[in-house]
């Protein structure tokens, strides 16, 4: 009876220091480390079925012929690719994939995205161009068809599923001028989706490769332009939007499609520039945006948390031309950096860590469990 009361005691003043040093659950702080280095244009990003991380890389610069791109003169080539970081490990697993690269900036709309449905890679090259220009200015080089469409991958084996600029060619969902874009996608109850940057639509592609309208994006004074697509816990299809010239602060929203009904509603407003969104294990949604005082102050981003009551928290900022966002099964964030140019793009893995009020508070707490171990060791020896 003594022995098991001193147990108990000892037990207690154990899980009130342990209590004390939890307490301050929210003090965390972010800290950052490149596990990817060295890629061209580096976009969205996905982790597979092996554990291991997959990165879009749109290319460097292209020697094929030229066309107008809604970043200006672009090249074609097969410069993209897809490279995979799995124990430490960086490995460009595909190679020679379409790329559209600004002549000048180097700026590239080659794979841009990358998802896993039912067990098999997906990826989307982008255009950023009224389709006919595939056929048109780089119609010398047969494989610029191939931009603007989505593809699936098994190892180094690629197949090409679907024709997503001939899409908006065709069927020009939106009604209004003919552009395509194909941005980010992520896997859905009944496919891929994939949102449209330049058609300003969000499309649901099966795995056969039939293409159907999920969602459009109305312009309100600027270019919609819908970016990041996630489905959320409720199995509703949410969209953030980049928003187009004059890239207003605070002008850009993400809005919530109602897979049943295809009912659209604005569910949380105030935000930057978003270039990708991604639900967390705890039910928040968290925002990356490219430039959190608009793109004409220069790209540099943050990665934001969307509140319950429709604020925003800052998670980790000064990120630089940042566009693809994941979230790991151990809670960090892996973000793409240096998106916007060939060769010195990168990967960072951002991670919460106690702030050193915490440690401290721990520190003490675990002390006091010492204390009183050597205290009472000689009390529970001769019990």
């Amino acid at each position: 009876m003594r022995l098991a009361g001193r147990i108990g005691a000892l037990a207690s003043v154990a899980l009130a220091a342990v209590t004390i040093a939890a307490a301050p659950a929210e003090a965390v702080v972010y800290q950052s480390s490149i596990i990817a280095s060295g890629l061209d244009n580096p976009r969205g990003l996905a982790f597979g079925l092996d554990g291991a991380l997959y990165i879009a890389e749109g290319g460097t610069f292209n020697n094929g012929p030229v066309g107008p791109s809604g970043e200006g003169p672009a090249a074609y080539g097969t410069t993209g690719a897809i490279s995979r970081v799995d124990n430490g490990v960086q490995t460009r697993i595909i190679s020679d994939l379409p790329s559209f690269t600004n002549i000048n900036t180097g700026s590239a709309s080659g794979p841009q995205d990358i998802a896993f449905y039912n067990g098999v890679g997906y990826f989307v090259v982008g255009l950023g161009a009224n389709p006919a220009v595939r056929t048109n200015e780089l119609g010398s080089a047969p494989g610029a068809a191939n931009l603007g469409s989505l593809y699936s991958f098994t190892g180094a084996t690629v197949t090409k599923i679907a024709d997503l600029a001939g899409y908006e060619a065709s069927e020009n969902p939106t009604g209004d001028q003919i552009d395509s874009n194909p941005y980010h996608l992520t896997a859905g109850a009944n496919g891929l989706l994939v949102t449209d940057a330049g058609g300003n639509s969000l499309l649901n592609v099966t795995a056969g490769g039939a293409v159907s309208t999920a969602g459009t994006f109305a312009d309100v004074g600027y270019d919609a332009v819908p970016t990041g697509v996630s489905v959320g816990p409720d199995g509703a299809f949410y969209v953030g939007q980049l928003t187009g010239f004059p890239f207003p602060v605070g002008g850009a929203d993400i809005f919530r499609i109602d897979p049943l009904t295809g009912i659209q509603s604005i569910y949380a407003t105030g935000f930057t520039n978003i270039t990708d969104i991604a639900w967390g294990a705890d039910g928040s949604l968290y925002v990356l945006q490219i430039a959190d005082n608009g793109l004409q102050n220069g790209p540099f981003g943050s990665i934001q948390k969307l509140n319950a009551d429709g604020t925003h928290s800052l998670v980790y900022g000064g990120l630089f031309a940042s566009t693809g966002l994941e979230i790991g099964r151990d809670g960090s964030f892996y973000v793409t950096q240096n998106s916007s140019a060939p060769g010195v793009g990168q990967v960072l893995r951002i991670f919460a860590v106690p702030e050193p009020a915490t440690w401290a508070m721990m520190l003490i707490g675990f002390g006091a469990v010492g204390m009183m171990a050597r205290r009472r060791q000689p009390v529970l020896a001769n019990a």
